[in-house]
């Protein structure tokens, strides 16, 4: 440390969180609002993504897979189907269950927004070199590991589900 530099203080815990949540609350915003401008709502593009990746899929998975309650899930599919971006299909497997699908429409809208997506998160964490990009990763893959062992109630979200991009675990 130079001479003359004052020691920053460690942050406490609540701290470090409280200034997650609102990193996370303004990124969540800022990409909102610039999807909503083009027509889309970063819920319904994760939607989306997770539909691509997953191929069919049942509503309950869905709504597992995103972190989300079901009723959260079928408000979102019912207008994206309403779009023809959104399919439901029997399940061969059970008479009484539907499969949801992405359709080609919701393919092209996806990769519309996906692009989209991609610039935003870009300039976030352009500010960042290519090690502390590195760093920040290993980080949060073990606060997403804690996260999930503290949630025994519900089980953990698939992120990777609601980006097909991302890395599988």
């Amino acid at each position: 440390m130079a001479e003359g530099q004052a020691k920053e203080p460690e942050p406490s815990s609540v701290q470090l969180m409280e200034q997650f949540r609102a990193i996370a609350h303004a990124t969540h915003n800022q990409t909102n609002a610039r999807m909503s401008a083009a027509g889309l709502s970063l819920a319904r593009f994760r939607v989306l993504s997770a539909l691509q990746s997953a191929g069919r899929i049942r509503m309950n998975e869905l709504s597992a897979a995103l972190g989300v309650v079901p009723r959260t899930v079928t408000t979102i599919v019912d207008a994206l189907e309403k779009e023809r971006l959104v399919a439901r299909l029997p399940d061969p497997a059970d008479r009484r269950a539907t499969l949801l699908e992405i359709t080609q429409e919701g393919l092209s809208q996806l990769n519309r927004f996906r692009a989209m997506h991609n610039s935003a998160a870009a300039e976030l964490f352009e500010v960042l070199t290519a090690t502390e990009r590195l760093q920040l990763a290993r980080l949060l893959r073990r606060l997403q590991a804690a996260a999930d062992a503290d949630s025994s109630a519900s089980p953990p979200a698939r992120p990777e589900l609601a980006d097909p991009e991302s890395p599988r675990r």
